[in-house]
């Protein structure tokens, strides 16, 4: 039973605490308050989890603080950078770091959050990376391996060889199969037969085949290859309505409807290199705070 100390050190986030929410979680002792409509549409597990139907005369879990679904094993201010995902109140390029958008994939994945996940990708690829850390990462969290190609091409042509610091942070399987495509790619004679032990001696393009058989990647289908529209949903269904806000209106569609000129939309943060922690301190008290972004499907959505 949790003693008194621990409800004392009970207090809401000041941001992600919204009035007009309707599903209430508990992470380190913080307390959240959102709107179910994003983690019951864009998340299997949480659909499932929220589909429970509650023990006889107990109250549905999450409809209140006293019923509030704890949330082990993630710290509060990375479930408040992925909040960040879904109320993010500008309309321009969102602007966060690497380690912040990892944060973010971690729980997508462990979620079962497609299309936040699918975001985090397209922006860590904006950003500056190593190579074995771009490697790492993509790995853990079962990013399209095509996406790599390139850095393991990268460390197989360098000259020098894989650090043991390198090779545990890769994994062995994955410092032994770099090896060994470094090995088949200095393999190869250059003109008059002389072989490079510290040069691969191929071109871009074969040392690419290289790896492709070698980490046996195959190539993204002609069918899978898809331009998303702003109309329609990645599953081709049309995107829901926005939830209610907590005064009755219902969130509107900027009155450019969906930014770029592509039909593909990378949602935004202006004027910080981090998602907002403490952003709103009034946020407690108002009604007003809504989700202020649809970033699935290319369609932007503001109170």
């Amino acid at each position: 039973m949790l003693g008194d100390s621990t409800f004392r050190s009970l207090h809401r986030h000041e941001e992600y605490y919204i009035q007009g929410g309707d599903l209430h979680f508990m992470v380190e002792h913080v307390q959240f308050r959102v709107h179910r409509y994003f983690f019951d549409r864009e998340s299997l597990y949480f659909r499932n989890k929220l589909a429970t139907p509650a023990s006889p005369g107990a109250a549905r879990s999450g409809t209140s603080d006293s019923t509030a679904i704890v949330l082990e094993d993630v710290r509060s201010i990375d479930f408040a950078r992925f909040l960040w995902v879904f109320y993010n109140p500008k309309y321009s390029l969102y602007k966060t770091d690497v380690d912040s958008w990892t944060s973010i994939l971690d729980l997508a994945f462990r979620w079962q959050f497609p299309e936040v996940r699918k975001l985090c990708v397209r922006e860590l690829e904006r950003l500056e990376m190593s190579d074995v850390e771009r490697i790492h990462v993509y790995q853990k969290y079962e990013v399209d391996r095509n996406l790599l190609i390139s850095r393991y091409a990268a460390l197989c042509e360098r000259e020098e060889p894989l650090s043991v610091a390198e090779g545990m942070r890769l994994g062995m399987e994955t410092a032994l199969t770099i090896a060994r495509a470094r090995e088949i790619a200095r393999s190869k004679p250059l003109d008059g037969g002389l072989r490079s032990p510290t040069k691969a001696n191929v071109p871009v393009a074969t040392l690419q085949d290289i790896i492709r058989d070698i980490f046996t990647i195959s190539p993204i289908p002609d069918d899978e290859i898809t331009t998303p529209t702003s109309a329609t949903a990645t599953n081709g269904n049309t995107i829901p309505p926005p939830p209610p806000l907590a005064n009755g209106n219902v969130a509107k569609k900027p009155a450019n409807g969906v930014n770029g000129t592509n039909g593909t939309v990378t949602p935004p943060l202006s004027g910080s290199n981090t998602p907002p922690a403490n952003a709103n301190a009034n946020a407690n008290n108002s009604a007003s705070t809504a989700p202020a972004a649809d970033v699935f499907g290319g369609v932007f959505m503001s109170a």
